[in-house]
């Protein structure tokens, strides 16, 4: 006898979900709102575990209540709200997904048709969530008077049931398609795994002599795989219990195909396989080892071979040979991020890593064939950095001594003295966990697959290099951008192209500063003009003031020869006054400058701090020097005006004394025809005095 087991048997990852949180919460009292499945013998055995199973919210009383998965409509979770009760939802992943479409579509105009059975649980649950209502329709011909009666005009929304039978649901999709509907939205919405267990029933029907459909006839998916294998095979038997296949006479050359549905617990098909053990010679071995694939360990990261199922626009489905298949999203399939479905036919041999080893919501096991293809090149990047090339790495993690990354299937150490560029003892491995890393082989073991790698060699060699162009460029007269660093009270370190230069506060700004803040902002970059470079000493000092306007041109601009301004006595001393005219600009007065009459002491005229008005009388650009006049801003004084005095008798003409002055020379004038002649004024003559007694003609 050969006895061929469908592969998709027992629960799928809903059902499956379900059971385990019934089972969990059981032992709590917890209560269930209807059965958690249809399955008899699953039910009986979470009662007597303690699970409480209600058919309405009221009946719960308190605590907490589960939400098969079949689930239910939005009111229900209201009710159970209002009621102060705990929802743990069970629901599956995929009804879940039609609550959230009929809700969106019904809010959005549409009428809602459920392709399914009335009254099932599910069925129920999806009508509780459009907006407005929803038709149920069972079967083609149901849905074909509907349309017969469809205004053209209204929108629907076409979705089925998870359990419903896929090729009735492709046959009522042609009729919909071609029955002229304006708008109309069709969503295939039957579960994947319903999908392949129906095909996979069809096809054992087909190629075996008998068929035994294990679970429970009050099942829908149950029921849904014996309707289509007796469309195909009539000798079709429903085991509900091992019981039942005492009742089948079964000849020795007999194919039985075996096929569960979704509800049908792992322990009954285990059961029929003992059964069929003992009781018939020549079971062939595949019966065990297909019942055996159902517990296949997987884990996160285990690299496994398979082959593609079917490959679409979303992934490909991969047989990996356990009881869940796998399944490469499209971003996974390519390092380059390209993918065509095409390139994957069915039989396809594939090579992938585990990355989740049970997706709740594909209930697949997910598979990336990239981190496999980066793998592959790594061992191909193995062979460009034997001479000493740099290569980067991620994803390293601490252990004793350094770091441990892979590069392909080459293990790479990286010792923590040679992580950073000083080298030396570090205290926490772990901060350099993960962070990308450019490294260089020291040592290369083909034989063990390992790489010793040093990211301080390939940092050395890049300052080198940085700092033999630096140098190169850097010399005095040189304007450069730096980044300030940090500041003390003596200067600004300043980095440029990542070397530290200093800029001393003395030749930050013109004038006083008491820090280095009052000019430069810490992180900001700034031009400075190179004053000195030597690279012995590894010294570079810069100059920001001299790249600024000095204040004396500034001051030149705002005070120019002759114009007259105020400004502040900030020093006296015996030859002069210095008066600042604009902050750290100051000009003298000179003693001679401070008033109009002789001044033997400037203290007298001024003192510090006073305010004078001031006016400048000239400009030493080139030495920095201004001339002030305190006097030129003030009015002169007037002279006295002498008067000769009167002749006595006694003096007469003789008594006469000359004027000890020095003679001047007036120009005297007599008329306007004649302006040519001079005149001595005698009295202010002393050569006159000496000639007044010659006789002269």
């Amino acid at each position: 006898m050969k006895i061929t087991v469908a592969k998709y048997s027992g629960f799928c990852f809903g059902v499956k979900a379900a059971v385990e949180i019934a089972e969990k919460h059981s032992a709590e009292g917890a209560y269930c709102l209807g059965e958690i499945i249809h399955n008899e013998s699953v039910v009986s055995s979470l009662k007597r575990k303690g699970l409480k199973f209600v058919d309405s919210p009221d009946k719960a009383d308190g605590g907490k209540i589960i939400i098969r998965s079949h689930g239910v409509g939005r009111n229900v979770y209201k009710e159970i709200s209002d009621m102060g009760l705990t929802v743990i939802d069970a629901t599956c992943p995929f009804v879940k997904k039609i609550h959230s479409l009929v809700d969106k579509y019904s809010s959005d105009g549409y009428k809602i048709v459920i392709i399914g059975k009335r009254g099932h649980p599910e069925v129920k649950g999806i009508e509780g969530w459009c907006r407005g209502g929803a038709t149920v329709t069972e079967n083609e011909n149901e849905v074909l008077r509907l349309l017969e009666k469809h205004d053209k005009e209204e929108k629907l929304c076409f979705v089925a049931q998870t359990t419903y039978s896929q090729k009735k649901y492709d046959e009522i999709v042609k009729k919909i398609a071609n029955s002229g509907l304006k708008t109309v939205e069709i969503f295939d919405t039957i579960c994947y795994t319903t999908t392949e267990r129906q095909f996979e029933a069809l096809q054992l029907a087909s190629e075996n002599d008998k068929v035994l459909v294990v679970g429970s006839k009050s099942s829908s998916n149950t029921t849904k795989l014996y309707e289509t294998c007796k469309s195909v095979q009539s000798e079709i038997y429903h085991i509900e219990k091992v019981a039942d296949l005492k009742n089948i006479k079964f000849n020795p050359y007999d194919s039985v195909a075996v096929v569960a549905g979704a509800s049908t617990p792992e322990e009954l098909i285990l059961e029929v396989k003992g059964y069929m053990s003992d009781n018939f010679e020549g079971v062939s071995k595949e019966f065990e080892d297909l019942i055996n694939e159902s517990f296949v360990q997987y884990k996160d990261g285990m690299r496994i071979k398979g082959t593609v199922i079917h490959a679409n626009e979303s992934g490909i489905k991969v047989n990996i040979g356990g009881k869940k298949d796998g399944f490469i999203k499209k971003e996974e399939v390519n390092v380059d991020g390209r993918y065509d479905p095409s390139q994957y036919p069915e039989g396809t041999a594939i090579e992938a890593i585990i990355t989740n080893k049970s997706d709740a919501d594909s209930g697949c096991v997910l598979l990336s064939k990239k981190k496999v293809d980066k793998i592959k090149e790594g061992d191909k990047v193995v062979e460009t950095v034997r001479g000493g090339e740099v290569f980067e790495l991620d994803g390293t993690r601490s252990i004793k001594g350094g770091l441990l990354g892979h590069l392909g299937t080459y293990s790479v150490f990286i010792p923590a003295s040679q992580i950073r560029e000083r080298g030396g003892f570090i205290k926490d491995l772990k901060a350099f966990e993960g962070q990308k890393l450019r490294l260089t082989a020291i040592e290369i073991d083909d034989e063990k697959h390992e790489i010793v790698a040093s990211q301080r060699k390939v940092l050395e060699e890049e300052r080198k290099e940085k700092e033999d162009v630096f140098w190169a460029n850097v010399r005095p007269n040189v304007v450069v951008s730096g980044v300030v660093k940090r500041a003390t009270n003596f200067g600004a370190f300043v980095s440029v192209d990542g070397i530290d230069c200093l800029a001393h506060i003395v030749d930050l700004s013109w004038s006083h500063i008491k820090s280095v803040e009052d000019v430069l902002k810490i992180g900001e970059t700034y031009d400075f003009l190179v004053l000195s470079a030597d690279r012995e000493k590894n010294r570079v000092s810069l100059g920001y003031k001299q790249l600024q306007p000095h204040p004396f041109v500034k001051a030149m601009e705002n005070h120019p020869v002759g114009s007259v301004t105020k400004g502040k006595v900030v020093s006296v001393l015996p030859f002069g006054a210095f008066v600042e005219i604009e902050p750290g600009i100051e000009g003298l007065v000179h003693v001679s400058e401070a008033a109009h009459n002789f001044v033997k002491n400037i203290n007298e005229v001024v003192k510090v701090g006073d305010e004078v008005e001031v006016k400048v009388l000239a400009v030493d650009e080139p030495n920095k020097k201004i001339t002030l006049s305190i006097k030129a801003c003030q009015q002169a004084p007037e002279q006295p005006v002498s008067e000769k005095p009167a002749k006595t008798e006694e003096q007469g003409d003789s008594a006469a004394k000359p004027d000890r002055k020095p003679a001047k020379k007036v120009r005297q004038e007599k008329s306007a025809e004649d302006r040519s002649e001079w005149s001595e004024e005698i009295s202010n003559n002393p050569f006159a005095d000496l000639l007044k007694d010659l006789d002269v003609k």
